[in-house]
């Protein structure tokens, strides 16, 4: 489906400003979630769940984060509907306005101190609401830009986007160790640690205005002058992509399964077995994601080049090869080895896979059904939803070792490996090729367009 050509990719200024503005969006989509893992790691059993032991207290509040990533596929369905059917500007004003309200309102929230326990039921209620909309946001970004890019360095651009996961990250793990480091304990508990998600106004208000400020992505704006959108954009990925959904299932699976195994690695085993600093967990962690995004941006750009196959597969393998190592150097306790596995696990494993991870996945759906199509990969949010749950299982029941955790590392990422190997390769298509063929009926009705 080729885009008309009086509706041209912009180039210069307007790309730069579309990529800027998605990166945005990401990072606020990621500053959310980081604050609710430093909070639910650090802070929040003590503040919304004061009757459990420590422990149990501690898993109760990283439950949050399993709620969030559960409503993620169904943001991702619902506003994947709507992004295919409405428009992807639409529809990402639409949820960036819902994930900065959600965060904000969890800084104004009154802790089980003042109102018992609806504190918690808030805060789980607000985790779900945040999620939904992130479920929209990831593909809507990355799609956004994927539509504005000449095609033989989509790649290049869209790995750009994910530097916004670094940027969030180190927004908010920045913003937390700042108010941690410079108030007392008991200034931090009290009102310092609601400062971070109150702040998340500003990110929001940055996005917006970038996101009214840019068009409507031109193969959208292409199918919208045809009548071309999809009736049942989600019914038809399930019906005639099935091969596609699957490969970004398992792909996600494994970029983001090994990256959040490794945070929780850090801040809950780092922390409470071996006794780290969590202002030396969330350095190391700041570091890592630092060196992940320029490498992220390098990885992107050689897929334009190679292909998106042979990259994701090399940065799998590198995860899997590297998994033992890093967890004994996380054993150490050594500082220096803590920043250099996280570097290690993000520069070249992780960012492998996230680099390619937009650029493959838009180019495996037709543009009236793509972003359904790249949201059906947040499924995967329903199995990393236990991962902080498991973490802090093998914590308790192995008293102490993570090693068990390793092995999980390397079914993590050999489960990505699989998804690509079985994959097509598609870079070098061009956009209106970069699909499955479509339904007979639906080339016929092209044909006679």
């Amino acid at each position: 489906m080729a885009v008309p050509a009086h509706i041209e990719s912009p180039v210069g200024r307007s790309l730069g400003r579309v990529v800027v503005s998605s990166s945005i969006g990401t990072a606020m989509e990621w500053y959310d979630y980081f604050l609710y893992v430093a909070g639910g790691t650090l802070l929040f059993d003590k503040l919304f769940f004061p009757q459990l032991s420590p422990a149990v207290g501690t898993i109760a509040a990283l439950g949050t984060l399993a709620v969030g990533s559960v409503s993620k596929p169904l943001g991702g369905m619902l506003f994947g509907h709507l992004g295919d059917r409405l428009g992807r500007k639409t529809v990402l004003v639409l949820t960036l306005v819902i994930m900065g309200v959600s965060t904000t309102v969890v800084g104004l929230l009154p802790t089980a101190a003042t109102i018992g326990g609806w504190a918690p039921v808030l805060l789980v209620v607000l985790r779900f609401v945040q999620g939904l909309a992130a479920g929209g946001e990831w593909g809507g970004s990355v799609l956004l830009v994927a539509e504005h890019t000449p095609a033989h360095r989509r790649g290049f651009f869209t790995s750009m986007t994910q530097s916004g996961i670094a940027l969030g990250f180190l927004a908010a793990t920045g913003i937390f160790a700042l108010f941690s480091g410079v108030l007392s304990q008991q200034q931090f508990e009290s009102w310092g640690w609601r400062v971070p998600f109150l702040a998340s106004v500003v990110l929001v208000a940055v996005g917006l205005y970038m996101r009214l400020k840019v068009d409507e992505s031109p193969e959208f704006a292409a199918l919208q002058a045809r009548g071309k959108q999809a009736r049942a954009p989600i019914a038809e990925v399930f019906r005639h992509h099935r091969k596609s959904a699957l490969v970004t299932i398992g792909a996600r699976l494994g970029e983001s399964g090994f990256s959040s195994l490794v945070q929780l690695a850090v801040l809950v085993y780092g922390v409470d077995v071996l006794h780290v600093s969590p202002t030396m967990a969330l350095v190391a962690l700041m570091v890592g994601f630092a060196v992940e995004m320029v490498t992220m941006v390098g990885f992107g750009r050689l897929s334009d080049r190679v292909g998106r196959r042979p990259v994701y597969m090399v940065g799998a393998t590198a995860a899997a090869v590297l998994a033992f190592p890093l967890i004994w150097m996380l054993g150490s306790g050594n500082g220096l080895l803590l920043i250099l596995a996280v570097s290690l696990a993000f520069g070249t494993g992780h960012a492998g896979m996230i680099g390619v991870v937009p650029s493959f996945f838009t180019e495996l759906f037709p543009a009236d059904l793509r972003y359904s199509g790249m949201s059906v990969n947040l499924i995967s949010g329903g199995i990393t939803a236990v991962f902080p749950l498991a973490v802090s299982a093998l914590i308790l029941w192995s008293g102490g070792s993570l090693w068990p955790l390793a092995g999980l590392l390397v079914v993590i990422a050999l489960i990505g490996l699989a998804s690509v190997y079985w994959a097509e390769e598609t870079h070098h298509l061009d956009r209106a090729d970069a699909t499955h063929p479509e339904p007979a009926h639906a080339l016929a009705a092209d044909t006679h367009s």
